[in-house]
């Protein structure tokens, strides 16, 4: 593994911005690429991975540390209204290799980049067991693809949000995969985080740019802090900037601002870990 965990328990870290306002410099037929479906970009993981990949490599080029897959709208019962549904395995399974593929390209210097796998299943349709399905389903398909973590938004009610958890977990431990798995902050949840501890690996916040100004509030002990991209590869560059003049070191700053020196802080040149996902 990437050593994803060790990174970002230590470091604030810049992920990419979005993927739609890049297509357009790519010359990419939307309408054609989605297959008549022009809302749903997750179809270009199969029409146009190659598109995808280069996407990722301009937000890595701009300094982002982790690319997110381009699954957004890739769980089962999103991809069902464009009659995708039962190719939901093979777009997030396609999604993570095209972003793989991207870190893989380019060298990092003295650090290593990251892919997160995106599973946004935050309104989904159907009971509990659908909702384990397409929890299950869309886990198997990012982590084969090689991702290094799970970003997960579940719903809202904690009775149903333990239930896709349970799913994904369940899916990891098939897999023999010990890609760790982080609960998606959002102020929609009922439910407080302590309640789902035993199902994730951690919270992660992805927040926008301004909280480089409020100097990285902490909203728990443990926090693990993403900061967004944007909406262009030149507002990555831009925020990137920022975070090293707000670094020590000129890279990154660490998670927690009040740290103490003798606090062990894992230094960026140890991110450098290529070694397998070993089977749990």
């Amino acid at each position: 593994m990437r050593n994803f965990i060790d990174a970002l328990n230590s470091r604030v870290l810049l992920t990419d911005g979005d993927v739609a306002p890049l297509l357009s410099k790519l010359n990419v037929d939307i309408e054609r690429a989605t297959f008549g479906h022009a809302d749903c970009l997750a179809a270009l993981n199969i029409s146009r991975p190659d598109a995808i990949t280069e996407i990722h490599k301009a937000y890595l080029e701009a300094g982002a540390d982790v690319i997110r897959t381009n699954t957004t709208g890739a769980s089962p019962d999103v991809l069902d209204k464009h009659g995708m549904k039962d190719e939901a395995f093979v777009i997030n399974h396609l999604a993570a290799e095209a972003a793989c593929q991207a870190v893989d390209s380019l060298a990092g210097g003295d650090r290593r980049r990251f892919v997160i796998g995106v599973v946004d299943q935050s309104s989904p349709q159907g009971g509990d067991n659908e909702l384990r399905n397409d929890a299950y389903i869309q886990v198997q398909g990012l982590v084969s693809g090689g991702v290094d973590a799970l970003c997960f938004n579940p719903v809202s009610g904690l009775e149903h949000a333990r239930a896709q958890l349970a799913s994904a977990r369940h899916a990891l431990i098939e897999l023999g995969s010990s890609v760790p798995l982080l609960l998606e902050y959002s102020e929609e949840h009922d439910f407080t985080d302590d309640t789902v501890s035993d199902l994730v690996d951690g919270v992660c916040y992805v927040e926008s740019s301004q909280t480089i100004e409020e100097g990285f509030p902490v909203h728990q002990d443990g926090q693990k802090i993403l900061i967004h991209g944007g909406k262009s590869s030149e507002e990555t560059a831009k925020i990137d900037r920022a975070l090293r003049k707000k670094a020590a070191d000129g890279y990154r700053p660490v998670t927690r601002p009040n740290v103490s020196p003798r606090e062990e802080i894992v230094p960026v040149s140890s991110w450098n870990d290529y070694s397998a996902v070993e089977a749990g």
